[in-house]
């Protein structure tokens, strides 16, 4: 007589799915929660800017009028890092970072 061999359920199979697609949920999660590669880059190239020019100020090798309108631009590249971050743009799809 032949023995029939019992199949097995693979229920190990579906629960490690299951934690795939709970891992990559979470890789999704923490993927929106960064910061753009270019906000990223932006914001610190403004402080590191701003903190020159303060540094420069401080050691009275600039005026007052020069360190006003280095502010500024300080200010406008911080703003513009905001918006690359921020912005309703379809550039900084964060899918396109995941692969």
């Amino acid at each position: 007589m032949s023995k029939k061999k019992k199949r097995r359920s693979h229920s190990p199979s579906s629960s490690r799915t299951q934690s795939q697609a709970s891992a990559l949920a979470d890789e999704t999660r923490q993927a929106n929660k960064r910061l753009k590669p270019a906000a990223r880059n932006l914001l610190l190239l403004g402080l590191v800017f701003l903190a020159v020019v303060q540094l420069l100020y401080d050691g009275q090798l600039i005026s007052q009028t020069a360190t006003a309108v280095f502010t500024i631009v300080c200010i406008a590249i911080l703003v513009v890092s905001l918006w690359v971050q921020f912005g309703s743009g379809s550039s900084g799809d964060s899918r396109s970072r995941l692969k």
